[in-house]
């Protein structure tokens, strides 16, 4: 798979999906750089080694940077400084970033340096690109960004194995290995990269950690979505509830474009038959868990398609400061690195899932309720002795309460640093962090789900059943078998959400 970094906008999911490829010891990567891309850099270190023979007074160039930045630097320390740059911010803490985030970090930095205002030299992007096409990625700590003056502190552990500093991770042998970031390019054949002015402050400057964040979070929330709704379906089936065949003209009523297409989504999975209820089993309107599923699983439908478009924006801005303006020869100083939007995502996408979680627990707490199911309490026949899925209701339970603990958002939190001259700052790793441990927690709801559903189905046996949730059920069955007794249920959970991350729920119900 190949990325082309310039003139055509980087989407978040051909972000998210080349950069999952660093996870794997034999990728083949093939970053390039657009050729059009080349000129507007070229130009814009031009400017900068203006600036280098003038008397302007530039920050980060001849300045020191933060509440520094009155302080004057002189041209002979000039390389020393923005190597100096890069060591001072590596001090994070915390476990290391998956290979895939650190390569997200450098491809949204690459792709803002193509748009020609950071000033980066051609020689220094190529060096970027060959060691990362040879799989080189930095060891960088998960903790130490507040999100404002950019991902400051990841951003300089990620450069500094360019310098030959800190530990990396590169594919040896059809495994990942991990050694010093000097050995490593020594393995490639590769000398240290020695800066040049202000690229020390552009390698590090940007919202690169919290959009990767964000953007890893998007694409998760959009698959989890689709399996919303196909839980909501299988459980609309065990339960016996109502089905939505003619309720278009209901959502279209609603005006909201997320209630129609997650209606269509549900009712397309159901089939147009009709439910049989079991004698005493009928009820007029089913409860809000199953009949309002369209209309909250399409609130968050809505949420996912903002957040893209704000996304797709972060990932193709220029987050430098100062911007480097070649055409006019002006370079402007600003706050264009503040991760409000990326944050702002994060935390939008956290009460959105969390909301996901909340709706899929009340549907897997009624399909353990003989009164409102009409099957075995807890779905299993012979109660009493066996406890049946008693107890992943209640870890759905857990797993919800910690959703809505996490979600409460971070980009509304801020500890002013640097002297107080960094006074307000986004949060956006942290609401990047709370909104990735939600994900997971949404899958294992889902999964949870998903099981009680196939469970409730071969229960009630129902007469029919559309071909695509038949494909699902058989598919499920095929890694789970149906609890006739008390058994680990853990391992059936891992199972059923192994599958979820694939695509092969959806390819199996189109065939």
């Amino acid at each position: 798979m190949s990325l082309l970094i310039g003139s055509n906008d980087l989407s978040p999911t051909s972000l998210t999906e080349y950069s999952a490829r660093a996870l794997l010891p034999d990728s083949l990567y093939a970053l390039t750089l657009d050729e059009a891309s080349r000129d507007g850099i070229s130009r814009a270190c031009t400017v900068v080694n203006g600036v280098v023979a003038g008397s302007q007074q530039v920050y980060g160039i001849n300045t020191g940077v933060g509440f520094l930045c009155t302080t004057h630097v002189s041209p002979d320390k000039f390389v020393a400084f923005q190597h100096n740059i890069i060591l001072s911010h590596c001090c994070g803490v915390g476990e290391p970033l998956p290979r895939d985030l650190v390569m997200m970090m450098w491809v949204i930095l690459l792709n803002s340096i193509a748009k020609g205002h950071r000033g980066v030299r051609l020689e220094s992007v190529d060096f970027i690109l060959q060691t990362l096409n040879a799989g080189l990625v930095a060891v960088v700590p998960s903790q130490g960004s507040v999100g404002a003056s950019g991902d400051l502190v990841p951003s300089a552990h990620a450069a500094a194995a360019l310098l030959g500093e800190g530990r990396c991770t590169l594919p040896v042998d059809g495994r990942i290995e991990e050694m010093s970031a000097r050995a490593a390019l020594q393995r490639l054949g590769l000398s240290p990269l020695q800066l040049g002015p202000k690229e020390g402050l552009s390698l590090i400057n940007g919202t690169q950690l919290t959009t990767a964040l964000a953007t890893k979070a998007w694409y998760h929330a959009r698959r989890l979505l689709e399996l919303s709704n196909l839980a909501a379906a299988l459980s609309i089936e065990g339960l016996r509830g109502q089905h939505m065949d003619d309720a278009e003209p209901l959502w279209r009523a609603h005006r909201h474009p997320g209630t129609l297409h997650c209606g269509l989504a549900i009712s397309g999975w159901i089939g147009n038959h009709k439910a049989t209820s079991a004698p005493g089993h009928d009820r007029v309107q089913d409860p809000y868990s199953l009949r309002c599923a369209p209309q909250v699983h399409g609130a968050v439908w809505e949420d996912v398609q903002a957040c893209e478009s704000i996304l797709q924006r972060e990932i193709n801005a220029s987050t430098d400061n100062p911007l480097v303006f070649a055409d006019t020869g002006a370079i402007l100083h600003g706050g264009n690195f503040h991760a409000i939007y990326p944050a702002r995502v994060a935390d939008r996408l956290a009460s959105a899932l969390t909301t996901l979680g909340s709706i899929s627990e009340r549907r897997i707490n009624l399909m353990m309720d003989k009164e409102k199911s009409g099957l075995p309490y807890f779905l299993i026949n012979d109660g009493g002795l066996h406890s049946g899925l008693m107890m992943l209701q209640t870890v759905a339970a857990a797993l919800v309460s910690e959703c809505k603990a996490l979600s409460f958002p971070a980009s509304v939190d801020s500890i002013p640093t640097n002297c107080n001259q960094e006074d307000h700052i986004s949060m956006g790793p942290i609401a990047g962090w709370k909104v990735l441990k939600i994900v997971d927690n949404v899958y294992h709801i889902l999964a949870i789900e998903l099981l009680s559903a196939a469970q409730a189905i071969d229960l009630l046996q129902p007469k029919e059943l559309s071909e695509r949730l038949r494909a699902v059920h058989g598919l499920l069955r095929g890694k789970v078998a149906f609890l006739e007794r008390d058994r680990i249920l853990a391992d059936d959970v891992r199972a059923v959400e192994a599958l979820m991350r694939t695509d092969r729920l959806f390819l199996a119900s189109d065939q």
